[in-house]
C-alpha cells in the first residue's frame, strides 16, 4: 500500500507539470512509464496503475488554469477558452475555475454511481453503433456545418472541415513523422498557438480577479447528465472530441453559460472514466492512459476496474484542492503580469518543445496548423470546424475506404 501512496503522489506531481506547463502532454509521461516497465516491474502492479491514473486525473483538473487564464489549452479543454476566458475578462476567472472543478468532480461521482448500469449498457451500445459509425460521424459533421448562422459561414465551415481533414490525412499518414507525434504539433498549432497569437494581437489586459462569495454554478444535475451523455457520445464516436460533444449536448439541453462551462469539464472527466470502462468492457484503447494501462495489465479485469475507480476518486479529491489553491495563489501574479509578454514567453516555450520532440518537420506541421487554426477566428465561424483533422480520417477508416488513402499517398 505504501508504494501505491508514493506512486499516487508522484503521479499528481507529474499531472500538475503536464497541466500547467505548455507543450507538456500527459501522453509523454505515459510513454515514459511504458518505457520504464522493466524497472517498474519490481514494484506492485497496483502502484504503476496508481501512477498512471493520478497523472491522468490531476492533469485534467490542473489544465483548467492555463486553459481559462492564459488560453493555452490541452486539446481536450480547447473549447473551455471561449466561456472561461470570457469570464476572466469580466474579473470572474476564479468563478470559472470553481465551476469547472465542480462540473468535473460531480460528473465523476455520477459516473461512479451509474457504473453498474454503464457496464451493462456500453457493450450493447457499442455493438449496435459500431457498424454505422461512419454514418454517425458524417451526420455529426453535417450538423456542425448546419449550425452556422449564415450560408456563407456554412460554406466556409464545410471548406475548413474538408481542408483540415485533408491536412489530417497527410499528417497522420506521413512517413516523416509517426501518427502519434503528429498530433502534438498539429493540435498545439490549431488550438494553442492560434489562440495565443489572437490574444497578443488584441492586446488583452487581465483585469483584477475577484473570488465571489456565492458562485452560480447553475443546475448541477443538468451539468452531470450532460457530461455523462456527451462522454458516452465520445466513447462510441472515435474522432469526435469534447468540443463537438459539448456543443451538441448544449443545443439539446439548453445550458446557460455557467452550466455549459461546467458540463465541458464534466465531459473531460467522463471521457477519461469511460476510457477505462471501454478497456474493461471490450478491450478498446480510447486514451493515452488506457494504452499505458493496457501495456502493464493486458487482461484488465473487474478487480482492476474497481481499484482504478477508487484511485480516480482519491486523485480527483486531492487534485481539486491543489488546483483551487494554485489558482488562488496565481491571482496576484495574474494582476501584475504583462499578458502580451507572458504569451510571447509561452509561445517561445511551445516552439522549443515542438522542436525538441518532433524536429523541423514538427515546426512545419505546427506552422500550417496554426494558419488553419486562425481561419475560423478570421472568418467568424466555430473552431470545431478544425476537428475535421481527426474526423475525416476516422470516417474514412470506419467506412472501409482506407485503400483510397493508401492508393493516393503510396
Amino acid at each position: 500500500m505504501i508504494y501505491v501512496i508514493i506512486f499516487s503522489l508522484i503521479g499528481i506531481i507529474l499531472g500538475i507539470i503536464a497541466g500547467i506547463l505548455p507543450g507538456i502532454h500527459p501522453n509523454q509521461f505515459f510513454v515514459l512509464v511504458v518505457s520504464f516497465i522493466p524497472f517498474l516491474s519490481q514494484f506492485p502492479t497496483e502502484a504503476t496503475l496508481a501512477l498512471i491514473i493520478n497523472i491522468m486525473v490531476s492533469n485534467i483538473l490542473l489544465n483548467y488554469i492555463p486553459a481559462i487564464f492564459f488560453s493555452v489549452p490541452d486539446p481536450e479543454t480547447v473549447i473551455n477558452i471561449l466561456p472561461g476566458h470570457r469570464m476572466v475578462l469580466e474579473g470572474k476567472g476564479m468563478d470559472a475555475l470553481f465551476i469547472s472543478l465542480a462540473g468535473a468532480f460531480f460528473t465523476l461521482l455520477g459516473c461512479v454511481v451509474t457504473l453498474p448500469v454503464l457496464l451493462w449498457f456500453i457493450p450493447i451500445l457499442h455493438e449496435f453503433v459500431y457498424p454505422y459509425l461512419h454514418f454517425l460521424l458524417l451526420a455529426l459533421a453535417a450538423w456542425m456545418v448546419i449550425m452556422e448562422k449564415t450560408w456563407r459561414n456554412r460554406l466556409l465551415s464545410l471548406f475548413l472541415y474538408l481542408i483540415s481533414g485533408i491536412w489530417g490525412i497527410l499528417c497522420l499518414n506521413s512517413t516523416l513523422i509517426s501518427s502519434e507525434w503528429a498530433l502534438f504539433p498539429t493540435l498545439t498549432g490549431m488550438f494553442g498557438v492560434a489562440g495565443l497569437l489572437m490574444s497578443m494581437k488584441e492586446g488583452i489586459k487581465i483585469p483584477k480577479q475577484i473570488v465571489s462569495e456565492n458562485i452560480e454554478t447553475g443546475n448541477i444535475p443538468k451539468i452531470v447528465i450532460s457530461g455523462l451523455i456527451a462522454g458516452l457520445l465520445i466513447g462510441v464516436l472515435p474522432g469526435a472530441g469534447e468540443s463537438q460533444a459539448g456543443v451538441l449536448v448544449s443545443e439539446f439541453t439548453g445550458l446557460g453559460q455557467n452550466e455549459f462551462l461546467g458540463s465541458l469539464a464534466g465531459i473531460n472527466m467522463g471521457n477519461a472514466f469511460f476510457a477505462l470502462v471501454s478497456l474493461y468492457s471490450f478491450g478498446k484503447v480510447r486514451s493515452g492512459a488506457a494504452a499505458a494501462i493496457d501495456e502493464i495489465i493486458p487482461e484488465f479485469g473487474m478487480s482492476n476496474l474497481v481499484f482504478s475507480v477508487g484511485l480516480i476518486l482519491l486523485s480527483a479529491g486531492l487534485s481539486v484542492l491543489v488546483t483551487w489553491i494554485i489558482g488562488k495563489k496565481s491571482l496576484k501574479l495574474l494582476e501584475k503580469i504583462n499578458y502580451k509578454l507572458a504569451s510571447q514567453i509561452i509561445l517561445g516555450f511551445t516552439v522549443i518543445m515542438v522542436m525538441w520532440f518532433t524536429g523541423i518537420i514538427g515546426l512545419f506541421i505546427m506552422a500550417i496548423s496554426t494558419c488553419l487554426g486562425l481561419l475560423p477566428v478570421l472568418w467568424g465561424i466555430k473552431r470545431t470546424s478544425n476537428m475535421g483533422f481527426l474526423m475525416v480520417s476516422t470516417t474514412i477508416y470506419f467506412a472501409g475506404l482506407t485503400w483510397m488513402i493508401n492508393g493516393v499517398l503510396f
